[in-house]
């Protein structure tokens, strides 16, 4: 009986399998690519989420100890300008760098209610919490956007109350136009609209 001697053929893959396969891994580079901005801005969105938490420990902290939140009143009807301006109130009250010159001021024994919030703690930073806008110190939001920030004295009249909350009102614009009220949705807030 005659034995069938093995081919001689090399057993590795063709070339049009190889096409095959990199022909689909580029298909599947390519759904991911066109995922990252949804996955980006969701990543984004979780940090200030995050970012407005610490916030608001440390305004709950600066209340205890000072028997009140700082007070940042709002010029009209709960309006963009005065929130941006509450970005500097938070730098000023939950840094420790009361006297404005970037750093803690420990010479003085200023309270730190945020962490590594003052300018020279994060100015290397790949992700700043604050920065110099205008020459003033604001904390800014992972989108590069002032956190806005609007209280009213406590005990105010309801009726004059121009805030969401009794309290305080914090948000972050995130990627929305603040001047355009159809997207007020995309606001990372700590109020509820209804």
């Amino acid at each position: 009986m005659k034995r069938k001697e093995p081919s001689k053929r090399n057993s590795g893959f063709s070339m049009i399998e190889l096409m095959v396969v990199v022909s689909i891994m580029a298909i599947l580079a390519g759904f991911l690519i066109a995922s990252l901005p949804g996955i980006m801005s969701k990543i984004n969105r979780g940090k200030v989420e995050t970012f407005i938490a610490e916030l608001e420990n440390g305004l709950s902290k600066y209340q205890i100890d000072n028997g009140s939140f700082p007070i940042n009143e709002p010029a009209g009807e709960h309006d963009d300008a005065s929130g941006v301006e509450g970005s500097a109130v938070l730098y000023k009250h939950l840094s420790g760098d009361w006297d404005l010159n970037g750093e803690v001021d420990f010479d003085n024994n200023e309270k730190v209610y945020v962490p590594k919030l003052d300018y020279f703690s994060n100015r290397e930073s790949k992700e700043g919490r604050s920065v110099v806008i205008g020459g003033e110190y604001m904390v800014i939001d992972s989108y590069g956007n002032p956190i806005r920030y609007l209280a009213q004295p406590p005990n105010i009249d309801p009726k004059k109350r121009k805030t969401y909350n009794p309290t305080y009102d914090i948000w972050s614009i995130t990627d929305a136009n603040p001047d355009n009220p159809d997207e007020a949705s995309k606001y990372i807030s700590n109020w509820q609209t209804q």
